[in-house]
């Protein structure tokens, strides 16, 4: 058994892919980590505010100011403790940047096998910035300009063009800092730098001082004194910002608020404008481009779901409220109104000064923009009341002892909640949270040890889901209350999911319950429904349970012995479901049947309908928990309405074998209307055909002994089907299912796709129908063999005796008997030549009495050919000879 993890470790083992959290779960931990960072760092609201939308939005923050703001440090205990599940660890690419810093430091060490082999410069880009999901660039604007450019492609693509290759990255977030003012950045290199900035979504200034006179003695006493922190709480994945992401995405916008964005964005600008002409000092730090207005959309979404994730109940979509949040992507951030005008008071540095007073200008341009907008009331958010520390260490005292894990979650939130508040009794209230974590991890790690083991489980009423749903409540507590417990809370949900899949693979189905059943003798479609439906809600209610704790996060579940027991589980049921439906499904042919004939195939079906739609659905709750699609309505339907179908085909009659191909087609659509098409495969279906063509060609009754004369061939050839039966085949196996074949197969591909279904059929059904094509060409070429004898000897005869009257009757003998007409103009010898070819390629056992076939064609025509020629030479010579002779 594995043993649970300390509450110290983080161990975090979901791969990455569709995020294993609810968007509660992630929003809750989204709003405790900026909590806790919000403690810890003071006056930096805004540039929080920011980063938050920034990994919402999947966009980039850029930190100005003078060094020692604690910019790096902000990056750093943001990005530093975002974890991926699969390792535990950051996904995070971190650099420096100076004068020497170079391309390959960003982009990834170059691959010198490849450029030595090819000459070609491919980097390891795994290594670089695209190969983070973030990233931390420190003195980011110290590098130089081809750096920057580097750094602004791959930011804002998010990939590395490299020639033809072009490698996508998975960067999508970083954080960067400077020590630069960005008024004295953007004057010196205006169009450069303005063009870095442009792309990047959140800019912010970092002050030198604190706008309140009691923020030092914060920063003081939470690094030195009493107050400080013992380290950080909280933690936050990548799969939590996945879900919240993907949230955002979906958030919806009006078009009128779209108007308003423009109206705002042009206000913005043209006082922008007028304060630059009206002060030569003031340079605005941001660039209001079309692609500032597409990315302002994307902010005003991640807006809304950081509303959301704070507790506001509102719908998931952009309201006028939402764009005040705008001023934290338009305008440089920083300090709010009060606090700048607190800093310009007390500054004595000429450049900060300068950078504060450009804030407070763009500040005020964007407040009166903002107002000119029409927008609704917003709601007053009262700020909830503390709870007093003494009233909950009593509730904790009373849950103890009688076990109530219940009430002692709800206090430990309480007590949480009064942690974070910061109201006068925090620090007792952090040691009664501490003391009631870690009398909760004891009953986790106890409750987990013992799930499903004691006198409960099994007794009535008492199911393994509530069991696993008693754990899974204590793991979410758990959760909620400290950030620490996370790795028990973890492993809770794993002990849960275990009990769960040994629940499916052992009880799924009351046995004996069902056993004592019984069915009315006048059962009905809705009785039998209702009793598959008693079947699958077992297993459907453990795959639900099963499926929340997963995408709350689980560890320890071994996905080997989970997936047997799902398997094992699911084949039962399955089989119960198909054992009740296939009485059902009889009982249905079998009222059919009783009132319609069953040639009327379509009629039958028709009747079948409800029964084959209930099928259907039962069928499509199977899928939900892991079943094939179809496979359900296979089992029942297929063995029993295969003889429907043998006696549909028996039953179709055309003279012409591309008649008979339509017949197939009409029926198969007859299928498909009564939801059959994929009961039974398409080989199935082609055998039945071709078994019923083989049957009716052995059948057939053959002509007499033809004359060895034109009139006899034709005689044959009107006796005879002129549809080869793997030409039929072919057709019949593209109108049963259309094969598909990409064009830019290659052609060997494209025909062994196309004679596939015919390749699938038994050996011999292939053989049969291949010897029956056969013995069709060659009765056919037996008489034109025997068409062309007489007519050999004519020829033979008059080259024999060279005089020119016995060569040109001969001549004239061949013309009047039609022959060459049959084998040439109508193309008779190169119709039964291809015809064989299709043999052999479509059966293959034939394949060699087909090219015997061929040989005889290729000898006849040849022999034929040489004789004409031979005659029509000599008549030119003889002529020639009775001319010049003296």
């Amino acid at each position: 058994m594995r043993s649970p993890p300390s509450a110290t470790t983080i161990a975090l083992g979901s791969p990455r892919g569709p995020a294993a959290t609810s968007f509660d779960v992630a929003a809750s931990r989204f709003r405790d980590f900026f909590a806790e960072l919000s403690r810890a760092f003071v006056e930096r609201d805004d540039l929080l505010t920011q980063i938050s939308l920034a990994l919402l939005a999947r966009e980039h923050v850029l930190m100005t100011g003078p060094p020692g703001t604690a910019k790096s440090g902000v990056a750093t205990a943001v990005l530093g403790r975002i974890l991926d599940e699969t390792t535990g660890k950051p996904s995070l690419f971190a650099r420096q940047f100076t004068e020497s810093t170079v391309q390959t430091d960003l982009i990834g060490p170059i691959d010198f096998k490849t450029l030595m082999a090819t000459g070609r410069t491919e980097h390891f880009t795994d290594q670089g910035m695209l190969g983070a999901v973030h990233a931390f660039l420190d003195e980011v604007l110290d590098g130089r300009d081809m750096l920057l450019r580097t750094t602004l492609n791959l930011l804002h693509e998010r990939e590395l063009k490299q020639g033809t290759k072009v490698t996508s990255g998975i960067i999508e977030c970083a954080l960067m800092t400077t020590n630069r003012y960005l008024a004295e950045v953007l004057e010196s290199s205006r169009d450069t730098l303005l063009a870095f900035v442009d792309r990047i979504a959140f800019v912010a200034f970092v002050p030198k001082g604190f706008g309140a006179p009691t923020s030092m003695g914060r920063v003081l006493r939470s690094q030195l004194g009493g107050a400080r922190s013992l380290g950080w709480k909280s933690v936050l994945t990548i799969q939590d910002l996945d879900v919240l992401q993907s949230v955002t995405e979906k958030v919806g916008m009006d078009d009128a608020l779209c108007d308003s964005l423009e109206q705002l964005m042009t206000f913005v600008e043209t006082d922008l404008a007028a304060a630059t002409r009206a002060d030569p000092t003031f340079i605005p730090t941001r660039y209001l481009s079309t692609r500032t207005a597409v990315r302002l959309g994307k902010v005003l979404r991640a807006a809304c779901v950081l509303d959301r994730i704070r507790g506001t109940e509102r719908p998931l979509e952009v309201t006028i409220e939402d764009f005040e949040r705008l001023r934290l992507s338009m305008l440089l951030s920083g300090p709010p109104p009060e606090h700048l005008a607190s800093l310009l008071s007390r500054e004595t540095d000429a450049r900060e000064r300068r950078q504060l007073s450009i804030m407070r200008t763009e500040r005020e341009i964007f407040d009166r923009a903002l107002a000119r907008l029409p927008k609704p009331k917003k709601s007053q958010k009262k700020a909830p009341k503390g709870p007093d520390v003494s009233v909950l260490a009593r509730a904790v005292e009373k849950a103890k002892p009688a076990g109530d894990t219940k009430a002692l979650l709800e206090t430990t939130a309480q007590i949480a909640s009064a942690v974070e508040s910061g109201a006068p009794g925090a620090d007792q209230a952090r040691a009664l949270l501490d003391e009631t974590v870690a009398s909760l991890s004891e009953r986790a790690v106890r409750g987990g040890l013992l799930a499903g083991a004691g006198p409960g489980l099994g007794a009535p009423g008492q199911e393994a889901r509530d069991v696993a749903a008693a754990l899974a409540e204590l793991a979410d507590g758990l959760e909620k209350s400290a950030g620490t417990a996370r790795p028990i809370g973890r492993w809770l949900r794993g002990r849960a999911i275990s009990l769960l899949d040994e629940a499916a693979a052992l009880s799924t189905l009351k046995v004996g319950a069902r056993l004592d059943a019984s069915m009315p003798v006048d059962a009905t479609l809705k009785d039998y429904a209702a009793q598959a439906d008693q079947v699958l809600c077992e297993l459907e209610a453990l795959a639900d349970a099963r499926a929340r704790l997963e995408r709350l996060g689980a560890d320890g579940v071994d996905s080997g012995v989970a997936a047997a027991a799902r398997e094992r589980a699911l084949a039962r049921v399955e089989d119960e479901v198909c054992e009740i439906m296939d009485t059902a499904f009889r009982d249905a042919i079998s009222d059919a049947l009783g009132r319609l004939s069953a040639a009327k195939l379509g009629a039958i079906l028709a009747a079948l309908g409800p029964t084959l739609a209930r099928i259907d659905l039962l069928g499509e709750r199977l899928v939900a928990v892991g079943a094939a699609r179809g496979r359900l309505k296979a089992r029942v339907v297929g063995p029993r309405v295969k003889p429907l179908l043998t006696a549909a085909f028996e039953r179709l009659d055309a003279a012409d074998r591309m008649e008979l191909v339509d017949q197939i087609g009409d029926l198969c659509e007859e299928l498909e209307r009564g939801g059959l098409a994929n009961v039974l495969l398409t080989q199935e279906l082609l055998e039945m055909a071709a078994a019923s063509l083989v049957k009716r060609e052995r059948k057939r009754p053959r002509a007499v002994t033809p004359t060895a004369d034109v009139g006899g061939y034709r005689a044959l050839r009107a006796a005879e089907q002129r549809v080869s039966l793997a030409y039929t085949m072919v057709e019949a196996a593209s109108r049963i299912k259309e094969p598909r074949i990409a064009p830019a197969s290659p052609p060997d591909a494209a025909l062994a796709e196309l004679t596939r279904a015919s390749f699938a059929l038994p050996g011999e059904l292939r053989g049969m129908m291949g010897r029956l094509d056969l013995e069709r060409i060659a009765r056919a070429i037996d008489q034109l063999e025997a068409f062309w004898r007489p007519l050999r000897e004519v020829a033979a005869r008059a080259l024999e005796k060279g005089e020119l009257a016995p060569v040109g009757e001969a001549i004239d003998r061949l013309g009047s008997s039609q022959f060459f007409h049959v084998t040439r103009d109508e193309g008779a010898l190169l119709r039964f030549s291809l015809e064989a070819r299709v043999v052999g390629e479509v059966f293959p056992e034939a394949s060699a009495e087909a090219a015997a076939l061929r040989a005889r064609i290729d000898e006849l025509e040849v022999a034929s050919s040489q004789a004409l020629q031979s005659l029509r030479v000599a008549r030119a010579d003889l002529g020639w000879k009775d001319v010049l002779a003296p």
